[in-house]
């Protein structure tokens, strides 16, 4: 198989390419039969988040079926995993015709965050119709992604939806003059000056944005992707020199970044490597992978000679939240999918963490659907489909080169 990716990138090669493919598509279609449902209208698909009876979490509203960040990983997988599932496409224009029904209160080209039982957006406190940077990010990739597969002159025009949505995400969740992402489209709307300067690190995407630029010939996207990797710079010289970690929020952007303090946005974790930047090391490596950024290998580059240090070259050992200067906060447990698989894309910079890479396949491979959940099991997949090759960019006819 021709290499994916860029030169000098590895994939796990402790199994054939065969037995890899088989693999990601048995754990696809099992994770497929559990979580992607046909429901809420005619012809109408998204990720069920609490099919599996298991708590969702996220602060989301009591009786949660979905969130915009499952169904931009729906729209994600679905597309990507289309030469493996003849019911792809129809599965995709129902997750299309879903993200339709429920837009967000700022614009019909983003998405409501959070939908309950009865197919309706999440009220009161929860603010069902606000919108989440991520899954709108996700959903204009999955559609620009679409119309390299498919084509646009369908029912779908999947080009034209996808500018669409790239459009709503500048207008929207772009910050004006400071050209960080915002964590939503709410974010500042209210006058609260602390929310309006924070990001998420986990809406990194700089190989989105890369692919947003090339699309449109927007230059903002580039702005906003520069601005990001100062963001980066900025947090790992002042708090993870030796980690490389990012917090889950990201603070005071009007001026010095900062981690975000207890409790600004989520939870009392807002400032540490915890349940939101578990998916930074997966994000930011995809813009190496696919652009070959050495702004990127630097970053990720500290982050697995630390990661491997720390684990002993032993990913279960992974903690399930750091503190910035990489100390264990224990009582959140270990080895789980959802840290332990972006550690996976982490690995595949280069050839020195082959076996390390190997491992991190084999605990994927060994954590089954039935003892995670939803957000676990979908960050596993997600993963496995870059580490098999299969993740896509929608510039070019072949994952590989700049």
């Amino acid at each position: 198989m021709a290499q994916p990716y860029v030169t000098g990138s590895i994939l796990p090669d402790h199994i054939s390419a065969a037995e890899r493919d088989s693999q990601l598509q048995a754990f696809y279609k099992a994770w497929k039969a559990r979580y992607v449902v046909q429901e809420c209208g005619d012809g109408r698909y998204f990720v069920k988040v609490n099919a599996d009876h298991r708590p969702v979490g996220g602060d989301t509203a009591p009786k949660t079926i979905t969130v915009s960040e499952a169904h931009g990983y729906g729209m994600l997988i679905t597309v990507m995993m289309a030469a493996h599932d003849d019911d792809a496409r129809n599965v995709f224009d129902g997750m299309v015709r879903y993200f339709h029904d429920h837009p967000a209160q700022s614009s019909p080209h983003l998405m409501a965050w959070n939908q309950v039982e009865g197919c309706v957006d999440a009220g009161g406190r929860f603010r069902g119709k606000i919108s989440a940077t991520d899954g709108d990010l996700d959903i204009a990739y999955a559609l620009l992604l679409a119309d390299r597969q498919w084509g646009s002159d369908g029912a779908i025009n999947y080009r034209e939806e996808a500018r669409a949505v790239m459009q709503a995400i500048l207008q929207y969740e772009v910050h004006p003059t400071g050209k960080h992402l915002m964590i939503g489209d709410w974010a500042g709307t209210d006058g609260d000056r602390a929310i309006e300067y924070t990001t998420r690190s986990s809406d990194f995407m700089q190989s989105h944005l890369k692919a947003f630029f090339s699309d449109s010939g927007d230059a903002r996207w580039l702005a906003v992707r520069d601005r990001t990797y100062v963001i980066v710079g900025d947090i790992q010289q002042r708090y993870s020199p030796n980690t490389a970690l990012m917090p889950d929020f990201v603070a005071h952007l009007d001026g010095q970044p900062k981690p975000a303090k207890p409790g600004l946005v989520g939870d009392r974790r807002d400032g540490e490597y915890s349940w939101n930047a578990a998916r930074y090391p997966w994000r930011v490596g995809m813009d190496y992978l696919l652009y070959g950024e050495p702004r990127a290998f630097d970053v990720l580059g500290t982050f697995n000679r630390w990661a491997r240090s720390t684990t002993g070259d032993d990913p279960a050992s992974f903690a399930s939240t750091y503190h910035l200067n990489g100390v264990p906060v224990t009582a959140e447990g270990k080895n789980s999918l959802a840290f332990v698989s972006a550690l996976g894309v982490s690995a595949m910079i280069h050839a020195d963490n082959q076996q390390w890479l190997n491992a991190i396949w084999q605990n994927l491979r060994d954590q089954s659907l039935e003892n995670n959940d939803y957000y676990g099991n979908t960050l596993k997949l997600l993963s496995m489909i870059v580490m098999s090759g299969a993740w896509l960019r929608p510039d070019v006819a072949s994952g590989a080169g700049a």
